[in-house]
């Protein structure tokens, strides 16, 4: 509205300012082209033969229209300037026309002719910075998304490959498999059969969450008790055993929380164990609970850490912290799940990591929506 008002405001100006000048031009060129032309004639039969031509009235007017078409050019240039910037924009090119840019000390760019443009030169700057930053973010997207997706390939081939060799073996008439080798057989396969239902169960999940087709069922219950349960289950994960990883609850402070049960669950499983998965063995986690204004769960291990990018795209679902080459046991999508479950009972979820010294995931609940 304020935009509007200046540019309503500067026309009206202008064509006052315009229909003035052509008025006093009118008259002033007229008279003093009638004196000039009487005083370098001598002859009076002449000037008077100019005059009765009406040769006279016409040079105001052309002094006028050469004025407009000057003044137009004067005043439209910011107009054809911002159209080719908008052309610009409309192409996919997010940056200003490089044309007639004067230098400041920190960029350089055009001036607009009267102050009037320069919101709209403002707000255009502004549009085209959040344009392209919108661009090279969709880019770098388009790359994460690429390269989870070739994880997510490698992550269901790995378990078909040991599924479908181990099938082969035992289904095989040339060898005689002992008793002992068949059951070790038939634990490997179920071991990556159910390795592919969890990254098919995951993917279902991502479905659901982006189609909004999650409900909450809440209830309040005591928070302590509730995580003990899930550090008990997660003790007798062959992982956690294998890399010899501790886990330890700081805090017994009864706290009567309302959640959904099997989301904060299944969010705080895949946090610890994505420490479990990522750090060596022998490394501690640690889970403390703390009340004040608001109710805070915290995660901490003393493992590798992250560096800045890790920690910056650590719950972006197409993001994979560690090479697709390189086996793991998750299924890539486990951090963004335990976000997207957070979230879903209006919580915030934040990391805090520092190379070779640890991390800490903080879960963050408001007390007064409870």
């Amino acid at each position: 509205m304020k935009v509007r008002i200046k540019l309503s405001l500067h026309f009206l100006g202008s064509l006052i300012i315009l229909l003035l000048f052509v008025l006093c031009m009118i008259v002033l060129f007229t008279t003093l082209l009638n004196y000039l032309i009487i005083w370098y004639t001598s002859d009076e039969i002449i000037a008077n033969h100019i005059v009765d031509q009406k040769l006279l009235p016409i040079l105001p007017y052309l002094a006028v229209i050469i004025f407009c078409l000057l003044y137009g050019w004067w005043i439209g240039s910011d107009f054809f300037y911002l159209i080719e910037w908008i052309l610009l924009l409309s192409k996919g090119v997010y940056q200003e026309p490089n044309r007639r840019k004067k230098q400041t000390k920190n960029q350089r760019f055009k001036k607009p002719r009267f102050s009037v443009y320069q919101d709209i030169f403002t707000q255009l700057r502004s549009l085209t910075d959040i344009l392209k930053r919108n661009d090279l973010e969709r880019k770098e997207l388009e790359k994460m998304r690429k390269e989870w997706t070739a994880g997510i390939s490698h992550d269901l081939k790995t378990p078909l490959t040991y599924i479908k060799g181990y099938s082969y073996m035992l289904s095989s008439t040339e060898h005689e498999w002992s008793e002992e080798e068949k059951q070790k057989f038939a634990s490997l396969i179920k071991k990556q059969a159910i390795h592919m239902e969890n990254i098919i169960e995951d993917l279902n999940t991502v479905f659901h969450f982006d189609h909004g087709q999650f409900p909450l069922s809440l209830k309040k219950q005591s928070l302590s008790p509730f995580i003990h349960s899930i550090v008990t289950e997660l003790l007798e994960n062959p992982i956690v055993k294998q890399k010899d990883i501790s886990i330890r609850i700081t805090t017994n402070q009864p706290v009567l929380f309302t959640f959904d049960e099997q989301m904060l669950k299944r969010a705080i499983n895949n946090l610890i164990m994505n420490a479990a998965i990522h750090n060596p063995n022998g490394t501690e986690i640690t889970i403390s609970i703390q009340k004040s204004d608001k109710l805070e769960i915290i995660i901490s291990d003393n493992g590798v850490g992250m560096n800045r990018e890790t920690q910056q795209n650590l719950f972006n679902r197409y993001y994979r912290g560690t090479s697709t080459k390189i086996p793991s046991e998750g299924t890539g999508l486990g951090m963004s799940i335990a976000k997207q479950l957070i979230e879903a009972q209006k919580g915030s979820i934040s990391v805090n990591s520092t190379l070779d010294k640890g991390t800490d995931i903080y879960i963050c609940f408001k007390l007064d929506l409870n």
